[in-house]
């Protein structure tokens, strides 16, 4: 079986969720026999026996209406998650149906992923919360969506914290990881709940000299017990180290599905608390503490609690035992033989 991969051109300039999925996702099908194509948009043809899309948007919505055109079979990984609920959601589009007919040629950002939805064959959504909206939200047949998760990599199992430690001095503290300038990953109200956590906190991630970023160096430097690390390849033994150093990582997004970094400090041994926003109970279950991403006093608590328990073995097996990127190109393939069936 031979598989066209296509993601945003974004995901060059960003090392995050998306690229990872797609490059672990494609490493371990080749393990199953299946061969992975990356598609460039350079290409004016390929040979494959179907399409998967990574990211419902304006950047991929394109090729989604011609391999419909051309009847190549496509696989969509949305990347989709709002805060807004599904009635929401489904009312907006219904009101930009009835302004399209009166002659507004105004797309929102809903309506160009409800159509790239609705045009793929196969809907993987990372979580039950994304299907939801998907399906309610947007409309789309229930029959079309197959639940997928994220995956994370085994290494990160027999991460060291010896190295971070040395380097930093730090043990036992609180970890963020993430692009630290992004309004979603929510830093700034880590930053303001910082003074209230006891322990001392690391933020790994390049924050940009704009107004967000110095902001948050401001509350950082007020509270005076937050150290900032520039981003770490992915790769990098020091990011796996300062995962297995850590006591507790924090992730206070506005949504996450479910936060890969999160799934790879729990395979290091770490405690996690996590946003309640995005499906993450998919995932972590009763095994983590969560927190509302708007409140800091939220953030602070759940930390705090972190910080009170032991590191948890449980999540560490429960993580490995169930989403490894080995056992999620598994379901994958299972998705690609049925539709190679439809």
């Amino acid at each position: 079986m031979k598989i066209g991969f296509i993601a945003p051109l974004e995901i060059t300039a960003v090392n995050g969720g998306v690229r990872t999925q797609a490059l672990q996702t494609a490493f371990e099908l080749g393990k199953l026999g299946v061969k992975v194509e990356f598609i460039s948009p350079w290409q004016t043809s390929f040979d494959v026996d179907l399409v998967h899309v990574f990211v419902a948007g304006p950047s991929t919505i394109g090729i989604l209406n011609r391999c419909s055109e051309l009847g190549i079979k496509t696989v969509l990984s949305p990347v989709f998650f709002s805060n807004r609920t599904a009635k929401i959601i489904n009312l907006s589009l219904r009101i930009e149906g009835l302004l399209a007919k009166i002659g507004s040629g105004i797309r929102s950002d809903f309506g160009i992923k409800s159509e790239a939805c609705k045009l793929a064959d196969i809907i993987l959504p990372n979580t039950s919360a994304e299907a939801e909206l998907i399906i309610n939200g947007f409309g789309v047949n229930p029959t079309k969506i197959s639940i997928i998760p994220n995956g994370v990599e085994t290494r990160f199992a027999d991460s060291n914290p010896d190295l971070f430690i040395e380097k930093y001095g730090l043990k036992d503290f609180v970890l963020f990881v993430g692009q630290s300038s992004a309004p979603r990953k929510n830093l700034i109200k880590l930053m303001e709940a910082s003074p209230n956590i006891n322990s001392n906190i690391v933020v790994i991630g390049s924050l940009y000299n704009d107004d967000y970023g110095n902001w948050c160096k401001r509350l950082a430097k007020k509270a005076g017990n937050v150290t900032f690390i520039d981003t770490l390849e992915h790769d990098s033994e020091l990011l796996s180290s300062a995962y297995a150093a850590c006591h507790t990582f924090i992730l206070p997004s506005f949504f996450e599905t479910p936060g890969i970094a999160a799934m790879e400090a729990a395979l290091a041994g770490a405690n996690i608390a996590i946003t309640n926003k995005g499906g993450t109970n998919d995932y972590f279950g009763e095994l983590v503490d969560y927190l509302n991403p708007k409140s800091s006093d939220s953030i602070a608590k759940a930390v705090n609690q972190s910080l009170q328990k032991k590191k948890s073995k449980e999540l560490k097996k429960v993580i490995l035992d169930n989403f490894s990127w080995n056992i999620i190109a598994e379901k994958t393939l299972t998705v690609y033989k049925k539709i190679d069936q439809l």
